[in-house]
């Protein structure tokens, strides 16, 4: 098993696509947003690309997604804790791919529109080389969308392209090194049914405020002067952030189930086990 934090890569990589998780496409010298990603059990990738919004060219819009050009996708798996969030929970990413604000300015403690540098955690980055093998016609995106982001700099309404993407490499970036998926495996892993549900997971657990403090203990971890906190949870364990309070270093420590959960009633009595 290649893993990461003992989790199998390829097994990460499909539910970081599954998640919905935004990111970009480039093709040659064009880059564009790309709205969401996810694998077919052959392999290939369907992208939904965001080809309007940041070119007049109708031309440069028909390079990006074209059959036979060669694309790169970058996909940043990351996810917000919720503990800037003030406010419904919203996307992690606008429109054009980067990390959304968390808004952890609003109503003060921040400037508008500022984010907590704790509120979102990145443990990687995707990215799938390959050939488009197909491309829909570009089909116009609502004026006012889901996400609250709309339209484009220059106030257009913006399109989307559904596109096929035959991958010739996919590779997953952590602070381990670059781990390398193949195909085959890609196609063959399953859903981490609880990774794909990570961001809302992790602000369910937040409201017990001292579930993090309990399991560090539990685990024989010191917490004076750290605050502890839940940053990463899947159907294989939990990462805890152990961070001086003084804004030092801090250590991420794993803490494995007991046993691999496939649902929440698993998980929630795996982790009374740990606290308990």
């Amino acid at each position: 098993m290649d893993d990461v934090n003992e989790r199998p890569i390829a097994e990460r990589v499909r539910t970081v696509l599954a998640r919905g998780a935004a990111g970009t496409v480039e093709a040659g010298l064009l880059r564009r947003p790309l709205r969401s990603a996810r694998v077919r059990d052959d392999g290939v990738v369907v992208l939904v690309v965001d080809v309007g919004g940041m070119s007049r060219d109708a031309g440069d819009a028909d390079r990006i997604a074209a059959a036979g050009a060669t694309a790169t996708v970058e996909i940043v798996d990351a996810v917000c804790t919720g503990r800037c969030r003030e406010s419904a929970p919203r996307p992690s990413f606008a429109l054009d791919g980067r990390p959304a604000s968390c808004g952890a300015g609003r109503g003060g403690g921040r400037g508008a529109g500022g984010d907590d540098d704790e509120c979102t955690v990145a443990r990687g980055v995707v990215i799938i080389s390959g050939i488009v093998t197909a491309s829909s016609a570009a089909r116009r995106r609502r004026l006012v969308t889901a996400d609250g982001g709309g339209t484009g700099p220059n106030s257009e309404g913006g399109s989307l392209r559904l596109s096929d993407l035959q991958p010739l490499e996919i590779t997953y970036l952590a602070a381990d090194g670059v781990h390398v998926v193949p195909r085959a495996a890609l196609a063959a892993a399953s859903v981490d049914p609880i990774g794909v549900d990570e961001q809302v997971w992790l602000r369910r657990l937040a409201a017990d405020t001292g579930l993090a403090s309990r399991l560090a203990l539990r685990a024989g971890h010191q917490i004076a002067g750290t605050a502890p906190r839940l940053v990463a949870i899947d159907r294989y364990g939990v990462d805890l952030s152990l961070r001086s309070t003084g804004g030092g270093f801090g250590d991420v420590v794993r803490l494995p189930f007991p046993q691999v959960c496939d649902d929440s009633e698993q998980v929630l009595g795996a982790l009374a086990a740990l606290s308990g």
